[in-house]
C-alpha cells in the first residue's frame, strides 16, 4: 500500500532528497543532483505548484524536451524536482551537482514521487 507524501526535505550539502509520510516518518531516502556553483538550488520553504509527466524546460543556454515527472516546486516554476534520463545515460553519478538549479533525479525514484506526491505537498531546501 502506497500513502500519500506528506512532506520533503532536500539536503543540499548530502545531495539527498528526504521522503516523510503523514506520521512524519521517514519513508525513502534519494540521492540526487542539485544546482552547479554557479546555478545553485535556492534554499528555503516551498510546496508542489505543479505537476508535468512530460515538460520541456528552458533556460538562458539550453533547452531540454520531453523532462519526465516534473514537480515544479517555486510558483514561477523555474525551480522543479524532475527525472533525469540524459544523465543516466551518460552514466553520471547522481550525489553531484549538476543542473541550472533544479533537483535532478534518477527516474524510477521521479516517477514513483509523482504518483504519490499531492499539490501542495511542502517541500524544505536546506543546507
Amino acid at each position: 500500500m502506497v500513502e500519500l507524501i506528506a512532506s520533503i526535505v532536500v539536503d543540499l550539502s548530502d545531495q539527498k532528497l528526504y521522503v516523510y509520510n503523514q506520521q512524519q516518518e521517514l519513508v525513502r531516502t534519494v540521492l540526487v543532483s542539485t544546482g552547479k556553483g554557479a546555478t545553485p538550488t535556492p534554499m528555503g520553504l516551498g510546496q508542489v505548484y505543479d505537476k508535468y509527466r512530460s515538460v520541456t524546460m528552458r533556460g538562458r543556454d539550453y533547452v531540454a524536451p520531453n523532462v519526465p515527472w516534473a514537480m515544479c516546486i517555486t510558483q514561477n516554476g523555474m525551480i522543479c524536482m524532475h527525472g533525469a534520463p540524459w544523465q543516466e545515460q551518460a552514466n553520471e553519478a547522481f550525489g553531484v551537482p549538476r543542473s541550472h538549479g533544479c533537483i535532478r533525479i534518477p527516474s524510477p525514484h521521479a516517477r514513483w514521487l509523482f504518483e504519490n506526491t499531492p499539490k501542495g505537498t511542502p517541500v524544505s531546501i536546506q543546507a
